[in-house]
């Protein structure tokens, strides 16, 4: 949306200094829904013309429209590519609701050669494979929102991951509601692996780091790519979401090996292999027998990075109706004990790194102390820890350095540069160091 606005013309400013405020909005859980609603509220008091879209103005568009008469404009999930044309009618002083009552993006949208404003994360760039899902999971509303799974075309998504390389981009985190079932609704072949090879051909991109794996698609040649394919980092985020079986036939989660079953596989296929994944807890029907299986899923399987969510009812959902609820201060509490189960085991693994040389993609400096901070190939941006650098004034975002771990916190790692060492790090590394993409802190 940004790289058609400032393609048309528009001026992209913080939003202090804005005429048009554009609120992209969640709706995933209701903590989402309660922050979007607040940042709407709090820009209405400011005077500015909003737009707000995304998947809240997807969920609940004609409530909205009658609630918050101080929002000029209302973009539906699918209609993102009609922004200019809002924009527009908002600043001839139009209200409307332009939000398409069926969330499908058409394939002819998805594969368009769209502009892109680069604004994000340093030297990392998000870059989406697939929009939509078609799993029934009961306590999701996101198929409601995002519509039906659609992979993206390879060359649309090739041409994507190399603007972005030529922005300076050295990591391509790869997102979609479902990343692993990437191509087979096309063609029915499982595809992922396949784009693995062809986005490492690009020149520039480093690290090619996979996000929202489901597991019951998590195929050998998907892991056997992540181990063989040099660029592709040693990392899978994969939502689990339970542990118990009883607990997952509730969810509807897709059928898969036991969990303890598949994670032994993926650690045979890939040695070294990090996976993060998401929990759910305080499920209706959940009892204390079933968290007690999780936390003993924890400790035995030791899984490098953990969330937990309490979970949160959403009207619309087969969940929502379900019986018996768990009570939502116990739902908080169940999620107070996974997480401080995992902090034990992420504190005792990075400890175990204490000594050793792992890759850093470096993404700013502290311009008060000097230090870089960066992550190791361990860790996905925003979500994960932070690598606290210190020994090498010359290091410059964007650049990936062997980082020589010193010290642990349960989330965060310390370390100073080990130029004159080889990496013993299990992700890849770079002989190129000093792109100067990336913005100071």
């Amino acid at each position: 949306m940004l790289g058609l606005l400032a393609r048309a013309g528009h001026e992209i400013v913080p939003e202090e200094q804005a005429d048009v405020v554009l609120v992209n909005t969640c709706s995933f859980i209701g903590d989402a829904t309660s922050e979007s609603v607040r940042t709407i509220l709090e820009l209405a008091g400011s005077g500015k013309k909003l737009v707000v879209t995304g998947c809240l103005a997807q969920r609940h568009p004609a409530d909205l429209y009658e609630s918050l008469p101080e929002v000029s404009a209302f973009l539906g999930t699918s209609d993102f590519d009609r922004i200019v044309e809002v924009v527009q009618r908002v600043e001839e002083g139009e209200r409307f609701n332009a939000v398409t009552p069926l969330p499908l993006v058409g394939a002819a949208i998805l594969n368009k050669d769209l502009p892109r404003l680069f604004t994000g994360l340093g030297p990392s760039a998000y870059l989406k494979i697939a929009e939509g899902c078609d799993h029934s999971c009961s306590f999701c509303i996101i198929p409601q929102m995002r519509g039906r799974y659609i992979s993206r075309e390879r060359p649309a998504i090739l041409r994507e991951a190399r603007q972005l390389a030529a922005a300076g981009v050295k990591e391509l985190v790869l997102i979609a509601e479902d990343t692993t079932r990437y191509g087979q609704k096309e063609t029915g072949k499982f595809r992922l692996a396949a784009l693995l090879h062809d986005l490492a051909e690009i020149d520039g991109i480093e690290w090619i780091r996979i996000l929202y794996a489901y597991p019951n698609y998590m195929t050998q040649e998907l892991l056997e790519a992540v181990r063989d394919v040099p660029k592709v980092v040693k990392y899978l985020d994969m939502p689990l979401q339970h542990t118990h079986p009883d607990v997952l036939r509730a969810m509807r989660r897709p059928r898969h090996e036991p969990p303890a079953e598949l994670v032994a596989r993926m650690r045979a296929t890939v040695p070294g292999l990090v996976i993060r994944t998401t929990l759910i807890v305080g499920f209706p029907g959940e009892t204390p027998e079933h968290v007690d299986h999780v936390l003993e899923f924890l400790s035995l399987e030791r899984l490098d990075h953990v969330g937990a969510f309490a979970y949160s009812p959403e009207k619309g959902t087969p969940a929502a109706d379900l019986k018996p609820t768990v009570a939502k201060r116990e739902r908080n509490h169940r999620r107070r004990l996974v997480m401080e189960a995992q902090q034990e085991v992420s504190r005792a693994l990075h400890e175990g790194l204490v000594g050793q040389t792992l890759d850093c993609l470096i993404e700013a400096i502290d311009v008060k102390t000097g230090a870089a901070l960066g992550r190791t190939y361990r860790d996905a941006p925003e979500i994960d820890g932070t690598t606290y650098v210190t020994g090498d004034p010359a290091a410059l975002p964007g650049d990936i350095v062997p980082i020589r771990i010193t010290r642990t916190g349960p989330y965060d790692l310390y370390g100073e540069v080990a130029r004159d060492e080889g990496s013993q790090a299990r992700g890849p590394r770079s002989d190129s160091r000093r792109s100067r993409t990336g913005q100071e802190r």
